[in-house]
């Protein structure tokens, strides 16, 4: 820093105006270089103002507008920042200053000290006699060395006539730099020339306040928008002030316009960025849910209501704690817990489930939705995440597997295959017992419509398509039937078929649901019971017919003889009798079990 040499940075006239105090500090603010204007002005303060900082020279209650125009310049080296503060007062002498302060730069292009050149803003007189000792300057010198003094200061300088057309005397070269256009051609007079550049709608307003400051011979500061050369629209902040000259008798407007777009540029975006938090503070203190901020070292720095309801926790009592640190528990997910600090470390958003631990030690669980943040530099600043309880769905989901897995556990040993038919979204859903139950692999790429509507025996085709449409219709809402399907091998298969259907709250039709079991052994068993009760049958038959047919001669044989003296011995008679009519039951006895047999058979 020492090697700084204020002579090969600004003219001669600049160093040693009467006008503008000319100051070099380094980044903390200590003195380099004063040039005698600024000397003068602030000896009483130190005689060798190197020792004491800039901030010794300022009214104490303006120190931190003037640091906060330092750091700004520090932050952003582009920049020329603008600020006015007071003089630091020896009793009743003290005077108002402005001051442009721009970063000064090194050959690599880093800051190494700050440049700030002020003048007195303390009275529109001030103003003039500074005015008027810079015009003596000017007279001293050439104008093109004039310029290339004026030429370092961030801003425009002019001065014009109090007539009504506001007649140019003088405008400094940096006009072309803001409008575009060069200072010949606006030197005519302001309404004819610099007045045409400004917005129609912000007209009016800088006049008023010109007038205002010739009719009051005061000063006035406004900002209002230009339209350069280009088209482009600008914004621009003009000080400036009305004096009598003394020696002319005229009444001057000496001032300075600077180009202030990218300050407005930056305070557009500040208002929508605060617009935006505004409104984002707004959603997560009137969320259910659980909104955190934390930084770019995963340290909480900001809970909403709804955290502090579902965690137990206030902000005071999280604030400071590290992400994830709720996930240690007596059943903590270690696995989940590396998930977590893998992304945090790499900067990644992640949507995952966790079990989570309040502050009474109560385990729920939390669907965390993380995001990380940027700024516009695309700078990580931190994270925000947004948690739901879903503790509720979970146990939800735990005790609808659970009894999934029973279901599943009946349905194998039943040998039942379950079947979906989703008519919202036009898809049937099979599970893999249902393809085992039709001779196919859980994978093949054939759908299962295709697959029932192949294997469907031709004879039963017809008859399940008109159940299912009296199903999808609503004409049933239960239903049963057995059909015959064949599988890949030719084999050919009873199938039992349940279904119910499924409504929404108007009455629709959204899914049938239902269930296939291959009944084909009980079906082969019934029917080889049939055939060996036909057999019986055909016994029976015979039994009753062709066994009685001689029975009955040998009934008629008996009742004829018992009506006649022929029959000696009574007693061998009687026995006959018996045994004929004993026989004629038996018969009448396998004639009725036959005829049960063919209605036990028929139900």
């Amino acid at each position: 820093m020492d090697q700084i040499k204020p002579d090969q940075l600004f003219p001669e006239q600049l160093l040693n105006s009467l006008v503008f105090s000319v100051v070099i500090t380094d980044l903390e603010g200590r003195f380099m270089y004063v040039n005698p204007l600024f000397q003068y002005k602030f000896a009483h303060i130190a005689p060798d103002l190197k020792k004491i900082h800039f901030s010794d020279t300022v009214f104490a209650d303006d120190i931190r507008l003037c640091n906060e125009a330092a750091r700004e310049c520090i932050r952003h080296p582009e920049k020329h920042i603008t600020v006015t503060v007071r003089k630091a007062a020896e009793e009743d002498d003290y005077f108002w200053t402005t001051w442009e302060v721009s970063v000064l730069k090194n050959e690599q292009g880093y800051g190494v000290g700050i440049v700030s050149i002020g003048h007195d803003v303390t009275s529109t007189d001030s103003v003039h006699s500074k005015m008027l000792a810079l015009s003596g300057e000017m007279k001293k010198m050439q104008q093109e060395q004039f310029r290339s003094m004026i030429g370092h200061i961030p801003g425009v300088l002019y001065r014009c006539v109090a007539d009504e057309p506001l007649t140019i005397d003088f405008f400094s070269d940096s006009v072309e730099q803001l409008t575009g256009f060069d200072a010949n051609n606006l030197h005519t007079s302001r309404e004819e020339g610099f007045n045409t550049l400004i917005l129609e709608e912000d007209l009016d307003m800088v006049k008023t306040a010109i007038q205002q400051a010739i009719s009051q011979k005061h000063h006035f500061e406004i900002e209002y928008r230009i339209h350069d050369k280009e088209g482009n629209l600008k914004w621009v902040f003009e000080r400036g002030g009305a004096a009598q000259d003394p020696e002319d008798g005229n009444i001057y407007i000496d001032g300075s316009i600077f180009d202030i777009t990218s300050r407005k540029q930056v305070e557009a975006a500040l208002e929508r960025s605060e617009d935006e938090v505004k409104r984002l503070a707004l959603v997560a203190h009137n969320t259910t849910n659980s909104v955190l901020i934390a930084d770019k070292q995963q340290q909480i720095i900001w809970v909403n209501e709804g955290f502090s309801r579902i965690s137990g926790y206030t902000l005071d009592e999280i604030r400071g704690k590290k992400i994830g640190f709720s996930l240690d528990g007596p059943k903590a997910d270690e696995k989940a817990k590396v998930r977590l600090m893998h992304a945090l470390n790499n900067k990644l958003s992640f949507k995952e489930e966790f079990l989570s631990y309040t502050k009474s030690g109560k385990p729920i669980w939390l669907e965390v939705d993380c995001q990380p943040l940027f700024d516009e530099s695309n700078n990580h600043i931190g994270f925000m995440a947004i948690e739901s309880d879903v503790t509720r769905r979970r146990n939800a989901q735990m005790e609808q597997q659970e009894l999934l897995q029973r279901l599943t556990l009946a349905t194998d040993s039943a040998k039942i295959g379950i079947w979906e038919i989703d008519l919202a979204e036009d898809k049937i859903i099979w599970d893999e017992k249902m393809f085992e139950l039709y001779g196919y692999e859980k994978d093949t790429p054939l759908p299962p419509y295709k697959i029932w509507k192949r294997a469907m025996h031709p004879d039963d085709l017809e008859m399940m398509q008109r159940i299912i449409g009296q199903l999808i219709e609503g004409q049933r809402e239960i239903d049963a039937a057995v059909y015959r399907i064949i599988t890949p091998n030719g084999k050919v298969r009873h199938i039992e078929s349940h279904a119910i259907i499924k409504k929404s709250p108007a009455g629709k039709v959204l899914r049938l649901i239902g269930t296939n079991r291959n009944i084909t052994e009980d079906v082969l068993v019934q029917e080889k019971l049939k055939t060996q009760n036909k057999v019986l049958r055909d016994i029976a038959f015979i039994q009753s017919h062709e066994v009685r047919r001689p029975l009955a001669n040998i009934l008629a044989v008996i009742e004829v003889l018992n009506n006649s003296d022929v029959v000696q011995n009574k007693e061998i008679f009687d026995h006959l009798i018996e045994s004929a009519n004993e026989l004629d039951m038996q018969i009448r006895s396998i004639v009725k079990k036959t005829n049960n047999l063919d209605g036990l058979m028929a139900g």
